[in-house]
């Protein structure tokens, strides 16, 4: 399916570090945009195609693209990313005022906030998304995306970000980080209680197949992408403690997941 571009054939820009990114750029790419993708260290390769073209460093993405799609967690290597090191030059400065990067990270508003104090100056919009359902989700087009920003950014970052799946607009920045934490909340409250519940069950002399049978359902399909859920619960902890508030369940899955890791070296 092709789709007309917001900026003519200007590229739209992805940045990775983790499975997201060439995923998103394989998408976009299949759906008519031209995208220059620029891999971190460690990250995975993209395979170079008509409309997707690997660029040399995140600096080159910035120069060339007017919408930027940015999939870092680690909220000091964004900070580098748009600001720069002595070894290279920041995003934030190599992009046209008007620009919007799109962070698809894992922060608090208050991160977010500042992020966007960064790039104030240049005229430079920040938004923020949260892909709900994984790589292979946002790879489909079947994704579930929060999306949140000032609203004539977020008008511009929802025509690329609807392609990868369904937008929902959550609000003002770093809303949809937060919620996507929040979700991460709930997810880990469920797998303590699931835990929990097992070990009762094998207590009461049940099989596992048929605990498996009765604790089966929808949350527990989705607790295969452990990663993302234990990614959100962690960033909802800090929201909370941002705001001076309790995240009681959270600090019981962590002391739960560390001494099961613990348990098994």
């Amino acid at each position: 399916m092709a789709s007309s571009q917001p900026y003519g054939d200007t590229p739209v820009g992805v940045i990775g570090n983790d499975d997201y990114g060439p995923a998103i750029a394989a998408r976009l790419a299949a759906c008519g945009y031209r995208v220059l993708y620029g891999g971190l260290p460690g990250s995975p390769a993209v395979t170079r195609g008509q409309r997707l073209e690997p660029a040399s460093t995140p600096t080159d993405v910035a120069f060339e693209c007017s919408l930027v799609l940015v999939a870092v967690d680690d909220t000091e290597a964004m900070r580098n990313l748009l600001v720069g090191t002595p070894d290279r030059m920041g995003m934030g400065a190599e992009m046209e005022p008007g620009s919007v990067i799109v962070d698809i990270g894992a922060r608090t508003p208050r991160e977010l906030q500042a992020l966007l104090g960064l790039l104030g100056t240049r005229g430079v919009a920040l938004v923020d998304a949260a892909l709900i359902g994984g790589s292979d989700a946002a790879a489909e087009g079947r994704a579930k995306i929060m999306l949140g920003g000032y609203p004539d950014s977020v008008e511009i970052a929802d025509k690329v970000l609807s392609l990868l799946g369904h937008v929902e607009r959550t609000g003002p920045l770093g809303s949809a980080h937060a919620v996507a934490a929040l979700m991460g909340y709930v997810e880990a409250a469920h797998a303590v209680a699931r835990d929990e519940a097992l070990a009762l069950g094998r207590a009461c002399g049940l099989t596992p197949e048929v605990l498996a049978r009765m604790l089966s359902d929808a949350s527990l399909a989705r607790a295969s992408n452990v990663t993302r859920i234990g990614r959100n619960a962690d960033l909802a902890r800090r929201i909370a403690r941002d705001r001076g508030l309790s995240a009681d369940i959270i600090d019981l899955a962590a002391e739960k997941q560390a001494r099961q890791r613990s348990e098994n070296r």
